[in-house]
């Protein structure tokens, strides 16, 4: 407890708000110290176990004794004790931590860090295509678009929420700050992936102006390829979009509609003009079907097995692009050449 009497008088003289973030130490005389701290995370939530550290490349910490107290009370003291382990309150509260270092030299050194644990949820929504019905979640392909939303939640400790479009956003993309998407009341961004292809990681720093309150968000967006699935274009009911057709399709009718609907693709319809469709049939282009429809009949009453394929594309990004293929065989199976398409 040699330290109670030292840290009663800094208390009561120094505990101004301070950021969460490292700040330099100030020795009891006065003069500047190159002694730093930092915690792991940088911006703590509320209720999470957080690690103060302390470093220096002026003075040898690891001979000097080093008290930490929070809010008000010696919970750890001894020599070298360079990090401090304590768990952060509710939204709204503030974690007290004073610092008191006695240097192998003779110097007191002392600083106060008044942490405000504060929170971020980062969503996100890709801008592609999903069919009527989808109950999933819209994916994002390759040189796809997301729209990012940060969404703070900061209490003061008056139990005030911080308005969203009151913060100050910083957006960065794999490490690196996107000065034009950060600002002022600036919660969300449209994030464009590139080539070459592979995953970015998207984070976000909302701060209040006096940057007194802060809180952080990441998410890693991980492309992936488009997907077609084929359903039968019914005359009466439209799309049956509760059974995907696919592998060997017997048909006792004389014609079949089939649709090709597509997933993931950076459009926002499936009958979108910047998207194109080709069909084919036994591995040959079908004349006239450059559309997401297309009617399959047989020819001269005779029955027998066709293969019909569709690749959906997106010229405008070359690695939006889905293939899929499957049988179609009408009455008895015979040579494939009795099938047309109109």
């Amino acid at each position: 407890m040699k330290y109670f009497f030292i840290a009663l008088l800094l208390i009561s003289a120094t505990l101004v708000p301070n950021g969460v973030y490292g700040q330099a130490f100030q020795s009891l005389g006065g003069e500047a110290s190159n002694v730093t701290v930092r915690t792991e995370p940088p911006a703590p939530g509320p209720n999470q176990f957080v690690s103060a550290i302390i470093e220096s490349y002026a003075t040898d910490l690891n001979r000097a004794d080093i008290a930490w107290f929070l809010n008000n009370k010696l919970e750890k003291e001894a020599v070298g004790a360079k990090t401090f382990l304590f768990k952060t309150g509710r939204a709204g509260s503030v974690s007290n931590i004073l610092i008191v270092i006695k240097t192998a030299e003779g110097e007191t050194l002392q600083q106060v860090l008044n942490i405000r644990p504060a929170s971020l949820d980062l969503v996100w929504e890709a801008q592609s295509y999903t069919p009527p019905f989808y109950r999933g979640k819209a994916l994002y392909p390759y040189q796809g678009t997301v729209k990012l939303v940060a969404m703070p939640n900061i209490v003061t400790e008056t139990g005030a929420t911080v308005s969203a479009k009151n913060l100050v956003y910083t957006w960065s993309v794999d490490g690196d700050v996107v000065t034009r998407l950060s600002g002022y009341g600036k919660n969300f961004i449209f994030f464009n992936g590139s080539i070459p292809l592979g995953p970015a990681t998207i984070e976000v720093e909302a701060a209040s102006l006096d940057k007194k309150y802060k809180a952080t968000g990441s998410v890693t967006l991980s492309p992936q390829g488009s997907e077609v699935l084929v359903y039968e274009d019914n005359p009466l009911y439209g799309v049956l979009y509760n059974k995907a057709l696919g592998g060997n399709v017997t048909l006792q009718n004389e014609e079949i509609k089939l649709a090709g609907i597509p997933y993931f693709i950076g459009v926002k319809e499936r009958e979108n003009a910047g998207l194109a469709y080709e069909w084919r049939l036994n591995n040959e282009l079908v004349s006239g079907g450059a559309k997401s429809s297309l009617a399959f009949k047989q020819s001269g009453g005779a029955g027998g097995t066709a293969l019909v394929s569709l690749q959906i594309s997106n010229p405008a990004k070359i690695f939006q692009f889905a293939n899929v293929s499957l049988s179609l065989s009408f009455g008895q199976k015979s040579a494939p050449n009795l099938f047309g398409a109109p």
